[in-house]
């Protein structure tokens, strides 16, 4: 049934929260979005302007209507794509279970603009897409601006465009981790482009065409990805260093931000350009945001809620690293923001009206001191102190002086900010303690690639699946195996429900996180984070059901570490590094009972941590839940193996393209979708 959406008649223009997202990327996540983003039958998406850069013509934009690919669908030019979702929503994303019923909800969108990028956009230190501009010069045409921009700096900075979305607020990369450090380079060659010529000061709705602005009062512009493995802050700033310009100050105009989410929050797939299935959203959507302060944290919820349906869905964000909430390993400023944030709400609603918009270009500075004042008020309530110099019930004077302007956009984003008075400009300007501990986030970035389960889950499914259990020198020779589609009732082996459900397939993954990476986690976090704080350790593995376990029956990082040793040993070797001393191989390097020579003996050293019999509590048990979970997970159990026929035949043999992955996602993960369709038909 179609996703029908109903309007209040009490809405207004003045009410609608404006965002521009930029999607980069040809992924089946960027074809999600779009559908459920770009639905104009949902009235949530009002304001919402969604762009997608792609080198994927074909699939996101309309064979008819002519014109060139790097237009964005304007006259002339070929149309966006109609984008089609079938949704299948579960009883319950925590436990989805293939058992209980699913309901099945359609989205129907269409992206605003697609702007094509070609290999000429990559070229390190070039000029694509026209000359230079003159930066010191007004430009009264729009056209003329728009000629000099490549189509990825179109995308960023609106000029050029039709969606009068202005300056994107928010960049995100759907794309394979594989591909994130060549789209990085891309968008860092864009931004110091637009930097220079003063292209990033202006938001929605504003006159675009105005040069050299100066926008530091402007939050920032957050780039992320939605799935954080890799190292995601650590190829940003390899990105930003390799295309910096010779001439470049060092001080952005606009200031910038990143972001990516522990975990991918869909599972989707594509077959057919123009429709997706979403098979199901995983149940926590946790994020790492950088730079580590309360008014990044407040711009990345706004963005991100919106962008990821979190009030439709009633999810929330969760933030990683020291600040987190103390069941995420922090120390709970975030939640103590969260609290602030709610009773502010509740203040502006009853003193300024409900009707305000907050979501403005000062929206950052605004949330910082309507925390400021709250947490001021928590705190002399506490203490048993007078709070009648700071109340809740009084919003902060910057946001009176909004409410004056209220429906004036232009106003609004050219006021100029008023400082607060003390003591609330102390808590302006004074981190948290956490955030001064950690200000670039590094540890909630570590967080997801430490915890990014595919790294231990596809290569283990892989190989359960792809061998001859009759004769396993075969598929191990040449890396293939048969599959019957009759038999079998799909036309590729089913990733999860297939390969997962094989007793090797959990044994496997047991064995390897349990026995090879989880005591390596415990012991890095135990040498990098403050004592008390475990924001890695804390959220390992991937599905809470499985983390739950794991530590219910003893096996979680803390406890492996413990039992292998490694962390004992990597602390005794930082007491040598920091104070001296000489190596005790009895207590450093213990060896067991039964060594009786010096070969022995160092043989059994080199066993003493890390990997050891019985190391993992009930493994037979564990690896038994694991594939049972795995192959019965309704949001799992529908994705298709990444395949390609390399036979057709009754029985058609399959390879892992695995291999090849690298290469195909890079060119937005299109053409292996197309290959094994033709494959199929033929």
């Amino acid at each position: 049934t179609r996703h029908n959406h109903h309007h209040s008649s009490s809405n207004n223009s003045n009410n609608i929260n404006t965002q521009t997202t930029l999607l980069i990327g040809g992924s089946n996540g960027t074809a999600t979005l779009i559908s459920i983003l770009c639905d104009k039958s949902n009235p949530r998406n009002a304001g919402h302007v969604v762009r997608v850069a792609t080198r994927s013509a074909a699939k996101y934009l309309e064979s008819d209507g002519g014109g060139d690919d790097t237009t964005d669908g304007t006259t002339g030019g070929r149309r966006p794509r109609t984008w089609r979702c079938h949704e299948k929503k579960h009883l319950s994303d925590v436990v989805s279970s293939d058992l209980l019923p699913v309901k099945l909800v359609e989205h129907v969108g269409r992206p605003d603009g697609v702007f094509v990028y070609d290999q000429e956009d990559g070229t390190a230190g070039g000029t694509a897409g026209g000359t230079a501009v003159d930066s010191n010069h007004e430009h009264d045409r729009g056209q003329d601006i728009a000629a000099t921009l490549s189509p990825l700096e179109t995308a960023i900075s609106g000029i050029g465009s039709h969606d009068n979305g202005g300056v994107a607020d928010l960049i995100v990369l759907c794309c394979p981790v594989s591909a994130h450090l060549a789209l990085l380079r891309r968008v860092a060659r864009a931004l110091y482009r637009l930097d220079q010529w003063g292209l990033l000061g202006h938001g929605a709705g504003t006159d675009a065409t105005r040069m050299g602005s100066h926008s530091n009062r402007l939050p920032p512009i957050l780039i992320g990805s939605l799935y954080g493995a890799g190292g995601f802050d650590w190829m940003s700033r390899i990105a930003f260093l390799k295309e910096r310009p010779a001439g470049f100050s060092g001080q952005w105009r606009r200031p910038l931000g990143l972001f990516c989410l522990k975990a991918f929050p869909y599972l989707t797939k594509s077959l057919k350009a123009g429709e997706v299935t979403l098979h199901g959203r995983y149940p926590q959507i946790q994020a790492a945001v950088s730079p580590s302060n309360a008014a990044v944290r407040r711009r990345a919820k706004v963005l991100l809620d919106r962008l990821l349906q979190n009030e439709e869905t009633g999810k929330k964000l969760e933030f990683l690293g020291l600040s987190g909430k103390e069941e995420l390993g922090g120390d709970g400023t975030c939640a103590d923001e969260e609290l602030v944030w709610r009773d502010s709400m509740k203040a502006i609603d009853s003193h300024i009206g409900a009707a305000s918009s907050i979501y403005t270009a000062n929206s950052a500075r605004n949330a910082v001191m309507m925390m400021a004042a709250q947490s001021r008020h928590h705190a002399t309530g506490k203490s048993g102190a007078s709070s009648s110099a700071v109340t809740a019930s009084v919003p902060p004077p910057i946001l009176l002086s909004q409410s004056n302007h209220l429906g004036n956009a232009a106003t609004q984003s050219h006021q100029q900010p008023r400082p607060p008075p003390s003591p609330l400009l102390d808590l302006l300007t004074t981190p948290t303690l956490s955030d001064a501990a950690d200000p670039s986030s590094a540890l909630a970035f570590l967080t997801c690639t430490l915890n990014s389960t595919n790294q231990i889950l596809h290569p283990c499914i892989l190989v359960a699946l792809f061998r001859n259990p009759t004769h396993p020198h075969l598929s191990d020779a040449d890396g293939t195996i048969s599959w019957n589609p009759n038999r079998e009732l799909t036309p590729l082996p089913r990733f999860y429900a297939d390969g997962a459900a094989k007793p090797e397939a959990g044994r496997l993954i047991t064995a390897i996180a349990g026995g090879e990476m989880y005591f390596v986690i415990d012991a890095l976090e135990r040498l990098m984070c403050p004592r008390g704080y475990d924001p890695i350790t804390a959220l390992h593995g991937g599905e809470p059901v499985g983390r739950r376990v794991m530590n219910f029956l003893g096996n979680s990082p803390h406890d492996l570490g413990e039992r292998s040793g490694l962390t004992d040993f990597v602390l005794r070797r930082e007491w040598r590094r920091m104070f001296g001393g000489v190596e005790d191989e009895e207590n450093d390097y213990p060896t067991s009972s039964n060594a009786t020579n010096n070969s022995n003996a160092s043989n059994d050293r080199q066993q003493a941590y890390g990997a050891k019999p019985n190391l993992i509590r009930r493994e037979g048990l564990l690896s038994k839940l694991m594939s049972y979970g795995l192959s019965h997970n309704a949001r799992l159990n529908a994705v298709l193996s990444p395949c390609i026929v390399v036979q057709p035949s009754q029985q058609y043999k399959f390879e892992s393209s695995f291999n090849t992955a690298s290469a195909t996602n890079a060119n937005d993960n299109d053409n292996n979708n197309n290959n094994n369709n033709k494959t199929l038909e033929e």
